[in-house]
């Protein structure tokens, strides 16, 4: 049961970590089209 629990907690931490990369280029992307004021 502790392993398992220990398993699922990684896989939550590695998901989480994959979409702030998302986060991070999406905002990216509107700031750069705010800017060039297409939004």
């Amino acid at each position: 049961m502790i392993l398992e629990e220990l398993e699922d907690e990684r896989s939550w931490d590695e998901a989480f970590a994959r979409s702030l990369d998302v986060l991070a280029f999406l905002s990216t992307e509107a700031m750069a089209e705010y800017r060039a004021g297409k939004t």
